[in-house]
Parts: C-alpha cells; structure tokens; sequence
C-alpha cells in the first residue's frame, strides 16, 4: 500500500536552507520551483539514494494553513545512519559546529548531532553490528 515517505522541512529560507545542506552534507538539488519573491519556494534535495524536501514557510502555509506559524519552529530531528561515522564527524566539525559531542546513546549507538540554519536537529549515527 505505502511505497515512500519523504520529510518536507517549513524552513524560512530555502535558498539558504539548500546551501547548507549542499555545502556542509554534499546533498544535491535535484528538483527547485522558483518562489514569487525571487529565491526560491521548494527544493528536493538528495544523496546516496536519500531525499530531503523543503518549502518555504510562507509557501507552505498558504498550501497547508493547518501550519501557520510565526516562524519556523522545528519539532522533529532528522536520524541519518551512516556508514563513514568518523569521517563524517571530522569534516562536519571542520566546518560547522556541533551541538552534541559525540558519545554512545543508551541503546549502544554511537551518535553527534549538529542544527540546521532553521533549528532542525541533524543526528548521525553508526550502529556496529554485535
């Protein structure tokens, strides 16, 4: 019956949303509908068979008006497993800062987490095989 499901982020800016996603996470913009103001209204961005939407606050309301609101107010995290958990680590932490140091969870992931320029929480995560 379902055959996906992708996060579409409300973010204020999604020319400055998209650049950060492609400049500190390598993602890339695979779709973009320019906005009325210039910049643009919604984006999909992807990597390694991975994809990210997001719309413009605004934009988004105007369609879905069940989410109005001030101003981007972020109430999910996104959880991304990866499989270079070091590597990542060291090249994100050169660039941007991270919020919450590296350390193993409670339930023996080891994990950091860095925000977005909207407030949503990024948490990566390696999860070794026992």
């Amino acid at each position: 019956m379902y055959k996906s499901m992708t996060t579409n982020l409300m973010v204020e800016n999604v020319s400055r949303a998209a650049a950060f996603y492609q400049d500190i996470l390598g993602f890339s913009v695979a779709v973009s509908v320019p906005g009325k103001n210039g910049g643009l209204q919604f984006a999909i961005l992807v990597r390694d068979g991975l994809s990210l939407m997001m719309q413009e606050r605004e934009n988004f309301i105007e369609e879905y008006p069940v989410l109005k609101a001030e101003h981007v107010c972020p109430s999910v995290s996104l959880y991304i497993a990866v499989d270079n958990f070091d590597e990542l680590y060291a090249q994100i932490r050169a660039v941007h800062p991270i919020n919450t140091e590296m350390h193993t969870s409670f339930y023996g992931a080891r994990e950091f987490a860095i925000a977005d320029p909207d407030g949503y929480v990024l948490i990566f995560t390696e999860h070794k095989e026992s």
